[in-house]
């Protein structure tokens, strides 16, 4: 025979106690506004691709001299983009024993939300990797962006660097990694002790992150980028139009039951693609995202 003090943990005795689990946590999503943050192009049902056409400028109009036969004729030239959607898609299979043990708890609908999630970053990540492909780059590996590089980069959109694209049309976004814009907050506040602050800097540390604020008019998105092993993140700021995201048709949802595995299988399914349309209408912010703290 046991001797001794019985307490809650003594061998046989905790297994007549029931367990309460309390609401489950879910893993909080990053941030994935990339997708939004561009052109997006739907191809209807029976079509396979999706071609955009984007005309070049003409040379510039002539003076005339009367009785003079303007003789040169201009030729119309246009770059061409085909983008072909493929198929993305994940699944998730749960027992029906699962289900049944969890009770109350909404572990169906639950798993949707997540497999929708996934999706979501996976379509995000493709439109990222697409950052790195801007020709025109700033301020480069392990440096800090200031607000040179952010109102350079804006002058840049601006500027007529290409007859084929012309300047870059409003409105632009920034798209930045969190400590990316933490930089950019530092830059423009005045933190030094003074007893009282105000103006701009007062403002910035009253509001700003409320994740989409304004800085020389361009839209501000956190992203979120990932770092390199130097501790660099590559974001952009760019035109609405220079990358296009082309979907074809609606999101499909799935539901598979299983009889002899006595499970029901999730799926979420989208086809898209991802181009860069415009390679002038954006710049490439590759930059130092190391943590502050």
């Amino acid at each position: 025979m046991a001797v001794g003090i019985s307490v809650s943990n003594t061998s046989n005795l905790s297994s007549g106690q029931r367990i309460l689990v309390n609401a489950a946590k879910v893993a909080f999503p990053p941030a994935q506004p990339d997708p939004d943050l561009i052109w997006n192009q739907e191809i209807p049902q029976g079509h396979k691709q999706w071609d955009i056409l984007t005309y070049a400028r003409l040379s510039q109009a002539s003076a005339l001299t009367e009785g003079v036969d303007l003789a040169q004729s201009q030729q119309l030239v246009a770059a061409s983009l085909s983008v072909t959607p493929t198929e993305h898609g994940i699944i998730a299979t749960l027992s029906k024993r699962l289900i049944r043990r969890q009770g109350d708890a909404p572990v169906f609908s639950q798993t949707g939300t997540q497999l929708a999630e996934s999706q979501r970053r996976r379509m995000a990540n493709d439109v990222r990797a697409l950052y790195d492909g801007f020709t025109k780059s700033t301020p480069g590996a392990s440096v800090a962006i200031d607000i040179t590089h952010f109102r350079g980069s804006a002058a840049y959109l601006m500027t007529d660097n290409d007859s084929a694209y012309g300047p870059a049309p409003l409105p632009y976004r920034a798209v930045l990694h969190a400590e990316q814009l933490s930089d950019i907050i530092v830059d423009i506040s005045d933190t030094a002790p003074r007893g009282t602050t105000t103006g701009l800097t007062d403002s910035l540390l009253q509001r700003w992150w409320r994740g989409r604020d304004r800085l020389y008019g361009i839209e501000a998105f956190h992203s979120a980028l990932d770092r390199d092993t130097d501790g660099d993140s590559k974001g952009t700021i760019m035109a609405e139009e220079a990358l296009v995201l082309v979907h074809a048709g609606e999101t499909e949802v799935t539901e598979e039951d299983d009889k002899s595995l006595r499970a029901i299988e999730v799926g979420i399914f989208q086809e898209w693609s991802e181009a860069e349309r415009a390679d002038p209408h954006g710049v490439e912010i590759y930059s130092d995202s190391s943590a502050t703290i």
